[in-house]
């Protein structure tokens, strides 16, 4: 019977199939990041001929066909994310170099706060006696705060030390290394001297190793473009003493570029619910199209021969589309703005076409095209938290639509109008901020309590004054006086900044969470799909799903112990579930990646502060105790022989560790070093271990090469 009604409601939904395609799309995708160890490649391309066979053969039957074609979808999302790690695959440094002197190429120049910036090179020249292997093709260089202004194209030499692209923090933290493999970045570090020219120009010249082609000078004149007009948005708003950032920020909600803004001021707009004021997405694409429609059209209608002639409204459109496609180069194309472009472009084409644009399948296609170009945007915050906040307005204002379109036509005063648009801000932010809130704690460990507030105060304004300040910039510029519209720009910018430091220093604006688990993380947004990509009443089922993700956050059990893989930093977990640190300063990046995964917001809790936890040091080493099982840390020569406990483990982060303790485990620091960070679980009968290699897995950018790893350790008390 339960398949008769299940049937009898797929068939009833059969014109909504067509929005679920990016779910086994990205399924595939997300399968294939989730593997231990890296696949073959015919796996996906047999699983999907023998789903394109079913389908064929079940084709009239919708109760097969369905999971026949979502396995089809599953299958191709699974062989287009192992196309990609392999098509950008690229030599990786093995080992630090110590001091050399590199010469490279710039292709992308990363602004940062205070002056600071980032290389990223690649056409390499490496010093021939210290040549590593496998010689990286790209590495990412930091410069120090003073150390040149440079550019896309130009060569240059310096004094570097590099090192590999570092491995996670932590079991389950943001894998930097996975992202460097994709950017195709071998090798990471810093300069130790400033660097030299060696040959510049608008785009670079030719050289004797390989010369630019024309897609490098074309990328190279946009970036250089980008970077100017970065500099010329922060000089105009600076130089009329225009405080509080806003000539970076301004220069964000243009180019995209947010290095220079300062974290604080970059907390400050998270903490109030208006990160996304930051980021180039949906509200500001369709504002720059909105007012480029409107303007343009009511331009074009006051001409009578023009009015009468042309079709002025698909001439508009044609406008807009030009406009935000310059927006999309411009901005340097970040996963949220093509989703924005496309969407915004779908809906001005369906007014060239004289068609219905239907959001809903727009963002599908956004979704597919998205993924089917760089899959690995999947596993990313701003991929996330972008469909997330769009699924939920589209799908949320699809069923209060009816409702609205009657309050909307019951009054028309000014007022009337005033109160709808502050309405549909604050449900628009609540709807978004609803949809985002998993993926905000999961992707940052904190949440924003005050965003109703800091976007009824702040949005109108962006709308109101910020974007069409910079649309007026760009009219402008051709007659060099794009500077009355930038500091008009940055002075409403400068009104958002202080609502986001106002709202951000209320009591209680931000909350910090410890880490969301991966498979809550996967129920809940299965769970929301279903909610809003039906829309019978079985959609309500997805309430499951959302509930049971929430569930296994709350009671999923973080790790009661934490160890660095340089075996100089230790952390346990006391009763509170915060973590409470071993002695000293040294790591401090890794000490406050731990506290915030802690939901303790960065901020490490030292062990003298905590004497509940369990944990007691001195100079020479920590010991922890805990249900009738004690851990011993040595991370310092010259203590006590008889260091053993009488049963347990013994973590050493000496290069010499000491003898053996009969019964107890050793982890000494070779596996700390090999392994990486270790986190260790309590359970009954003994102590569950997982480490970075063993999470990272076999795969392209964690060595496949290495051996599995022994994931459990039986530590029952003698």
């Amino acid at each position: 019977m339960w398949l008769n009604w299940l049937t009898g409601q797929i068939q009833a939904e059969r014109r909504r199939w067509i929005l679920w395609t990016p779910v086994p799309f990205g399924t595939g995708i997300a399968l294939y990041f989730s593997l231990s160890a890296e696949p073959p490649a015919w796996i996906g391309p047999l699983l999907g001929a023998a789903a394109l066979l079913a389908a064929v053969r079940h084709r009239h039957r919708d109760v097969a066909l369905f999971p026949a074609l979502a396995l089809l979808l599953l299958a191709g999302g699974f062989s287009v994310a192992c196309w990609r790690a392999h098509s950008v695959a690229a030599p990786v440094l093995a080992i630090p170099t110590g001091r050399i002197t590199l010469e490279g190429r710039v292709i992308e120049v990363e602004a940062m706060d205070h002056g600071v910036s980032r290389l990223i090179l690649d056409t390499l020249r490496w010093p021939e006696q210290a040549t590593p292997d496998p010689a990286p093709e790209r590495v990412r260089i930091r410069l120090r705060r003073g150390e040149g202004d440079w550019s896309a194209g130009q060569r240059l030499t310096m004094a570097v030390s590099l090192m590999p692209p570092p491995p996670p923090m932590a079991p389950g933290a943001f894998d930097f290394a996975r992202q460097a493999w994709f950017q195709g970045i071998g090798a990471v570090g810093y300069t130790l001297d400033r660097p030299r020219l060696l040959e510049s120009g608008p785009a670079g010249e030719g050289d004797d190793r390989g010369g630019d082609d024309w897609g490098d000078r074309i990328r190279f004149s946009w970036s250089a473009l980008r970077h100017g007009l970065t500099q010329r948005i922060q000089s105009a708003i600076d130089d009329a003493g225009i405080g509080s950032g806003s000539g970076a920020v301004a220069a964000a909600l243009i180019t995209g570029e947010r290095g220079p803004v300062a974290p604080d001021l970059l907390q400050a707009y998270r903490d109030a619910g208006l990160a996304h004021v930051l980021v180039i997405a949906g509200m500001h694409m369709s504002m720059v199209a909105g007012l480029v429609f409107v303007w343009l059209r009511a331009a074009l209608a006051a001409i009578p021969p023009l009015a009468l002639r042309l079709h002025v409204k698909k001439w508009t459109a044609a406008g807009a589309l030009l406009v935000i496609l310059a927006y999309l180069v411009i901005s340097g194309a970040p996963v949220p703005t093509r989703r924005a472009f496309i969407m915004n472009g779908i809906v001005l084409l369906a007014v060239l076409f004289d068609r219905d644009a239907l959001s809903l399948r727009s963002i599908t296609w956004a979704a597919l095209a998205i993924l089917a170009w760089r899959p690995e945007v999947l596993v990313g915050a701003s991929f996330q938290m972008s469909f997330a906040a769009v699924y939920g307005l589209i799908s949320g204002y699809e069923a209060l639509g009816p409702a609205l379109g009657r309050w909307r036509r019951a009054g028309r005063s000014l007022w009337h109008h005033i109160v709808l648009y502050l309405a549909g801000i604050l449900l628009t932010t609540q709807i978004a901020g609803t949809a985002t809130a998993f993926y905000t704690i999961y992707h940052f460990n904190r949440y924003a309590t005050y965003g109703l507030l800091g976007n009824a105060l702040a949005v109108p304004l962006v709308g109101f004054w910020v974007m069409p300040s910079a649309l007026a910039a760009f009219c402008l510029m051709p007659f060099g006086l794009d500077h009355l519209g930038w500091r008009s720009m940055g002075r409403g910018l400068l009104l958002i900044s202080r609502i986001a430091r106002w709202v951000s220093s209320l009591p209680g604006a931000s909350i910090d969470l410890p880490a969301v688990p991966m498979a809550a993380l996967v129920l809940f947004s299965l769970g929301g799909l279903w909610l809003v990509l039906w829309k019978r009443g079985w959609r309500l089922l997805g309430v499951i799903g959302l509930a049971g993700g929430v569930l296994l956050y709350a009671f999923h059990r973080p790790p009661d112990l934490l160890i660095s893989g340089s075996g100089g930093v230790i952390a346990v977990r006391a009763a509170d579930g915060g973590l409470v640190f071993s002695p000293g300063v040294r790591e401090k990046a890794l000490r406050e990646t731990w506290a915030r995964l802690a939901g303790q917001g960065g901020e490490p809790v030292p062990w003298y502060q905590r004497p509940d936890a369990g944990l007691a040091c001195d100079r020479y080493q920590c010991r922890f105790a805990k249900e009738d099982r004690s851990v011993l840390f040595l991370f310092r020569p010259g203590g006590p022989a008889t260091a053993c406990p009488s049963s347990g483990l013994m973590i050493s982060g000496l290069p010499s560790p000491p003898g053996s303790c009969p019964g107890v485990t050793m982890i000494d620091a070779a596996a700390l070093r090999r392994d990486g960070a270790h986190a260790l679980r309590w359970r009954p009968d003994g102590i569950d271990i997982i480490t970075v290699r063993q999470w990272q897995g076999r795969r392209l950018w964690s060595g496949a090469q290495r051996p599995a790893l022994q994931a459990d350790v039986d530590l029952s008390p003698k």
